[in-house]
């Protein structure tokens, strides 16, 4: 991959890292704020626990999507982005286009999921 979509895709990434963090943030305190705004009874603190779980869910799914996105970068730095971390070929590009964290071409991918080994 040349230095112009590299540079492409790391600020990218960037971008979506700085965004991200934001929105884990914003999450987690509402995760952790809610039902905190006076009494409550039986049926609101469960509402509130269900919610909570649901929300502190989404903050966990958002804190793989980060990791990932950090591993890109590391990959970027050392000169592996944009390669399968399974067959080694290239990641097709628009695959990168879409999900620029992407660690396995699109083949690889698919079989890794049908055997269950990888979820994201």
């Amino acid at each position: 991959m040349d230095r112009e979509r590299l540079n492409y895709h790391r600020d990218k990434l960037l971008k979506m890292r700085r965004e991200l963090i934001d929105k884990l943030n914003e999450r987690y305190h509402d995760a952790m704020s809610l039902g905190e705004d006076g009494t409550q009874d039986a049926a609101d603190e469960a509402y509130n626990l269900y919610n909570k779980n649901l929300m502190l869910g989404r903050v966990e799914t958002d804190a793989l999507k980060l990791r990932l996105i950090e591993q890109a970068l590391v990959r970027i730095g050392n000169g592996t982005y944009g390669v399968c971390i399974e067959c080694e070929e290239d990641i097709e590009e628009k695959r990168l286009e879409y999900v620029p964290f992407a660690r396995y071409c699109t083949d690889c991918k698919t079989e890794l999921e049908k055997k269950g080994l990888i979820k994201m």
